[in-house]
């Protein structure tokens, strides 16, 4: 899955071609309303496993967790028919760093970048870029310095994943979905922290899991799990309601 989720037109940020571009606060998700799932950091997982299930997507060392949004493509629970997210649940910073993303090139060199096809672009209202001088205004070092957490943050997930893998814990799950409406929900192609297994790891691996701040994250993904059942109920509720707008 590409991490350019969500972006349509990316452009490099350039002080001398964007200088008097704004970014007008967006008053709802839309951008995000027809997406089923995001990446999402390690650091997250406490957060996010009040509400959304977190699973792993990808084989090998291309796997990465993700925050599942819906249950099928095109179909984002969390978000109401303003495309306003969920009131009290917590939105992943993949999605609250949009319309800027980080760059990276071969060398590892990072660029600035966003979404040109974002409609809170103008150069009329809205937060400035650069000031008179040229120079980046607060706003944009504080979203340039989210960027850089972020960025570090998934790094460090991604050898999280790699240990995940070295410990071959990881293993490929189905879900049987039932309600009492009597509809059922298949879930499968994605993987998540085979328990057994898990537990049976000795104390040495433990203790190096504790150590390295990331044993939390185990127990919050395999605790997420339980959020499938709500995710059911919002995939329900909206086929409902299409049903009823047809």
């Amino acid at each position: 899955m590409t991490t350019m989720l969500l972006y349509k037109e990316i452009k490099a940020l350039n002080r001398d071609e964007h200088k008097g571009l704004k970014l007008k606060a967006a008053p709802n998700c839309d951008f995000a309303a027809n997406t089923h799932l995001v990446p999402i950091a390690g650091l997250e997982f406490f957060q996010a496993a009040r509400h959304y299930p977190i699973v792993f997507i990808g084989e090998g060392a291309q796997a990465m967790p993700i925050a599942l949004l819906g249950l099928k493509d095109g179909h984002n629970g969390y978000i109401d028919e303003q495309h306003a997210w969920q009131p009290n649940t917590y939105i992943p910073a993949f999605v609250r760093r949009y319309p800027f993303v980080l760059a990276q090139d071969d060398a590892n060199n990072f660029t600035v970048c966003f979404d040109a096809a974002y409609h809170g672009w103008n150069e009329e209202e809205g937060r400035e870029l650069f000031d008179a001088e040229g120079k980046n205004t607060e706003f944009l070092d504080e979203m340039i310095q989210f960027l850089q957490n972020f960025t570090a943050e998934m790094e460090r997930t991604r050898l999280f994943v790699a240990k995940l893998n070295e410990l071959e814990l990881l293993s490929a799950r189905t879900l049987k979905l039932n309600h009492t409406s009597g509809e059922s929900f298949v879930l499968s192609d994605f993987q998540a922290v085979d328990e057994e297994k898990f537990m049976a790891l000795g104390d040495e691996q433990i203790l190096e899991l504790h150590k390295s701040g990331v044993l939390g994250w185990v127990y919050a993904h395999l605790m997420s799990l339980g959020n499938t059942n709500q995710l059911f109920d919002h995939y329900l509720a909206r086929k409902a309601q299409d049903g009823a707008d047809a």
